[in-house]
């Protein structure tokens, strides 16, 4: 069975829409070395935060086009979460969540949630193709759905799958049966096993 902890969670949000790369700018404090998930019309995008750049497994930096075509993006580290939705012409509302307090200039602070927290994973389509694209970089492939480079240090090894860590944040609901619910779930990084 899986144990739940006690936490705090802090929750933020941009004071104003804006823009993904602003909202990755604002937060780049917390989100250093962070793996986003940028979905736009065509694609599912995997990048690396360096500094204020979003970067492809090449080592390029995302283009403004496809940043201009991305719809919801989902910003992570080990500590924090950003969530970016485009709402009309590229700008959004930006929400940042961690289990500490955090000060980000344009974004007000909600009221901290005391809840418990469930560590799941997800298992990543594909295989290991032992190819290194460039440092800190991985490929994963399955006939399904071609290629996936993937930002993760070391080389896989045989058989070895990569899972997507999330921690659930569960709160009592008032229904006088002491029942819990899922009130938010937070990307937190990329694993070999």
């Amino acid at each position: 069975m899986t144990q739940t902890e006690t936490t705090t969670l802090h929750s933020y949000s941009s004071s104003q829409p804006m823009r993904l790369d602003q909202a990755v700018e604002s937060c780049q404090n917390c989100l250093e070395g962070a793996i986003a998930l940028l979905y736009s019309p065509s694609s599912c995008q995997i990048a690396k935060l360096s500094e204020t750049q979003l970067r492809k497994s090449d080592g390029s930096a995302i283009d403004s086009q496809l940043l201009e075509d991305v719809f919801e993006a989902r910003v992570f580290n080990q500590n924090c979460e950003l969530r970016w939705l485009n709402r009309l012409d590229g700008e959004g509302e930006a929400v940042l969540l961690s289990e500490s307090e955090q000060s980000i200039q344009g974004f007000y602070s909600h009221e901290p949630i005391e809840c418990e927290r469930l560590q799941q994973q997800y298992l990543l389509w594909g295989e290991a193709t032992n190819t290194v694209t460039t440092q800190g970089w991985q490929r994963l492939a399955e006939a399904r759905i071609g290629k996936l480079d993937i930002p993760l240090d070391g080389k896989l090894k045989e058989k070895q799958r990569v899972y997507l860590w999330t921690l659930e944040y569960l709160a009592k609901i008032d229904d006088n049966f002491g029942n819990f619910s899922v009130i938010e779930e937070r990307l937190v990084k990329l694993e070999a096993k």
